[in-house]
């Protein structure tokens, strides 16, 4: 089993935002978890699986301000 990232959007003017996640084995599964769970209403969705992601890191600890 493996957990795939879902990024959606419904407008071509729109990012593709991260909505949630689905775990299935294998992306045709996976493709369908994602129809299931978050709707057909997509104008693209696409599934990313956990284990292909890499996380860049810094390596020094620096303070990062966030302005609100």
């Amino acid at each position: 089993m493996e957990r795939y990232l879902v990024f959606a959007r419904t407008e071509y003017d729109e990012p593709l935002e991260h909505r949630g996640e689905v775990e299935a084995e294998g992306g045709e599964a996976a493709g369908k978890a994602a129809l299931e769970k978050f709707g057909k209403e997509w104008l693209e969705m696409s599934l990313v699986p956990e284990s292909k992601i890499y996380w860049a890191e810094r390596e020094d600890e620096a303070e990062v301000e966030v302005e609100a």
